[in-house]
């Protein structure tokens, strides 16, 4: 089931969202609880009381203490991967809500086709959340979340997963087939040197040489490498902001 609130104090804005949403849950046979609120406040008071919701149409221009920024920004502290729509008559929050790595940003008034297309897309989102990378080693298999891997290094016959936590698995393989097999995934890995694949998604700072992961570990770039890496970085930025 996947939980989706909507958050508007505009008067009958919830529920033409709220319709929508359920006619393309139906029609798509997705079990849905959709939740509809008001203000920044009775919305944290649910997350906080009932927990996680996976996508989240947010007001920004929420009238009271609690506006749709600092909302969000709350609910970015508890859940990271949430995934964040925010919404506003106007185009100049932009900048503003960057740092929040919103999924996406519509305008009002929403069309329906907008709508749907968005929860098409944060659909495919939530299902990526729930990926996972199989390996085998010394008779044991174990699996990994795939959004929780930083990077595959590979050393001549071995593979080695190094995670966000700081855990680190290792197993018999090649990183071309690791590769091959990481491309049927809905993430993006990018192939930077012939012994690194990385999560582009994890990469926290892109250089021409080099980059930087969000555990500040630093990965060299190979020289023919450059400039698809450049290009698929800034592909994922675009898909994730």
């Amino acid at each position: 089931m996947i939980r989706i609130a909507v958050c508007d104090d505009m008067p009958g804005y919830g529920d033409i969202f709220g319709n929508v949403i359920e006619k393309w849950a139906r029609k798509k046979g997705i079990k849905i609880e959709l939740k509809k609120y008001v203000s920044g406040e009775e919305l944290m008071s649910d997350v906080e009381g009932t927990g996680y919701f996976h996508i989240v149409f947010l007001d920004i221009e929420l009238e009271g203490g609690m506006d749709g920024i600092i909302t969000a920004t709350q609910i970015k502290e508890q859940y990271r991967d949430v995934c964040l729509v925010f919404v506003s008559q106007y185009d100049n929050y932009y900048k503003e809500v960057f740092g929040l790595h919103p999924f996406q940003y519509l305008e009002k008034p929403v069309m329906r086709k907008q709508l749907t297309e968005c929860l098409e897309q944060a659909l495919i989102n939530c299902r990526c959340l729930q990926e996972v990378f199989v390996f085998r080693f010394k008779g044991i298999t174990s699996s990994v979340r795939v959004r929780e891997i930083l990077y595959f290094e590979s050393n001549k016959r071995m593979v080695r997963i190094c995670m966000e936590n700081g855990d680190k698995y290792m197993f018999y393989s090649k990183l071309d087939r690791v590769e091959n097999i990481l491309s049927k995934y809905n993430h993006l890995f990018l192939r930077i040197h012939k012994s690194y694949l990385v999560n582009a998604a994890q990469i926290f700072q892109y250089y021409p040489k080099y980059v930087i992961m969000r555990n500040k570990e630093r990965l060299p770039v190979s020289t023919r490498q450059r400039e698809y890496v450049m290009q698929n970085h800034m592909k994922c930025l675009e898909r994730l902001c």
